[in-house]
């Protein structure tokens, strides 16, 4: 399904993000802390920008399990950011594989939903 025009910019975000999970998969021994803390702010921003788009829209959505499932991921994300453990491979890889998830998750179905239901 082509991509709703509203979420392209975020669609394009989620591309940078998942670059950055895989370089930590990849090698979750290395030190990636430049990269996340270079993203984190964005992605921060990220965040903050999705929840003020899609407020108005949830009461649209028949499966309230995605708002669950968007509102838990983000504070999980937010939690891990916010006590960063920079260097320690088991931080960085959960991080990554949380951000690689919550991407998929987003793209595969909720944007799917949001298209379909409520934009």
């Amino acid at each position: 399904m082509k991509r709703h025009e509203t979420l392209i910019e975020l669609s394009r975000d989620h591309h940078h993000t998942l670059a950055v999970a895989a370089r930590i998969l990849r090698d979750p021994q290395a030190d990636h802390s430049i990269d996340i803390r270079n993203h984190s702010r964005d992605l921060l921003e990220h965040f903050i920008r999705e929840e003020q788009q899609f407020a108005p829209l949830w009461q649209k959505l028949p499966d309230h399990n995605l708002r669950l499932r968007f509102e838990r991921d983000h504070t999980a994300l937010r939690e891990l950011l916010s006590q960063p453990q920079y260097g320690k491979p088991q931080w960085q890889n959960m991080l990554a594989e949380r951000l690689r998830d919550h991407v998929r998750f987003e793209e595969r179905e909720l944007f799917e939903a949001l298209a379909k239901y409520a934009l």
